[in-house]
C-alpha cells in the first residue's frame, strides 16, 4: 500500500525531490549548530519545499 503521509525529520540539509510526492509531506525542522560558512552573507539555507507542511522544532 502507498503511504498517506511522509514525515521527514531533518536539520534542513536535505536533498529535496524536485517533484511533490503523491501524499502529504510533513517536515520537522530541527535546529543545528551553525558552521562558520553559514555566517557568510552569500549563504542560503536549504529550506523545505513549499509543498511540504513545515514544523520548526525548538532546540
Amino acid at each position: 500500500p502507498r503511504p498517506d503521509v511522509i514525515v521527514a525529520l531533518t536539520d534542513g540539509q536535505t536533498p529535496w525531490p524536485s517533484a511533490r510526492p503523491p501524499c502529504r509531506t510533513v517536515v520537522a525542522l530541527f535546529p543545528r549548530q551553525q558552521p562558520s560558512y553559514e555566517d557568510s552573507l552569500n549563504y542560503r539555507p536549504n529550506l523545505p519545499p513549499d509543498w511540504a507542511l513545515t514544523v520548526t522544532v525548538a532546540g
